[in-house]
């Protein structure tokens, strides 16, 4: 096995940077469900304890997302895979966005859920493969720096327009847009 970069050969690589560029790109859509989905649900008039327990719904998807879509990656490959479930997660937006009820919200928490986890078992295993396990702890690390802006400012910034215009809709259309970019990016 080769002895991969340092953290500072890592950091003049292109590929890292891709790759920062994708986390960024993804990380606000990827806090805001655990934020905003119940109180969308309960907005549309789904029980406290409905709309509550779609958090866990993401949950148990990202539970079960980290083993199957691990399994799909050792048979396809880790970027094909991340490419592929970082579109999904974006287009489980789209559910999201017309949802009417329990039900459709459910689902998206699963769908949504699978997708996210996913993306956070494969980025480790990513950085594995291309920069090698000289410096992995070092490089997976600076890697997350990309998901803290969009942590700490993508639930916040989804409340603020959803204060302003009283829907999510706009909300929802930005992390579809931006998980299709961070699609390409994570390409």
């Amino acid at each position: 096995m080769r002895p991969g970069l340092s953290l500072a050969e890592t950091l003049r690589s292109r590929r890292f940077w891709w790759l920062y560029l994708a986390v960024v790109l993804a990380s606000p859509s990827m806090f805001i469900p655990f934020a905003h989905v119940s109180a969308s649900a309960r907005d549309l008039g789904v029980a406290d304890a409905q709309a509550v327990g779609l958090v866990g719904l993401v949950g148990i998807g990202s539970l079960v997302g980290r083993f199957a879509i691990g399994a799909l990656a050792d048979r396809i490959g880790r970027i094909l895979t991340l490419t592929l479930v970082q579109a999904s997660a974006g287009l489980a937006y789209l559910l999201w966005l017309g949802a009417s009820g329990h039900l459709a919200l459910a689902i998206f928490a699963m769908w949504f859920g699978l997708s996210y986890g996913g993306i956070v078992s494969l980025l480790p295993a990513i950085c594995m493969d291309l920069f090698g396990p000289r410096a992995v702890s070092s490089i997976i690390g600076t890697l997350y720096t990309g998901a803290a802006l969009g942590n700490l400012l993508g639930p916040v910034v989804a409340g603020a327009v959803f204060d302003r215009w009283g829907s999510y809709a706009v909300v929802l259309w930005a992390c579809v847009l931006l998980s299709a970019l961070a699609t390409v990016a994570s390409a």
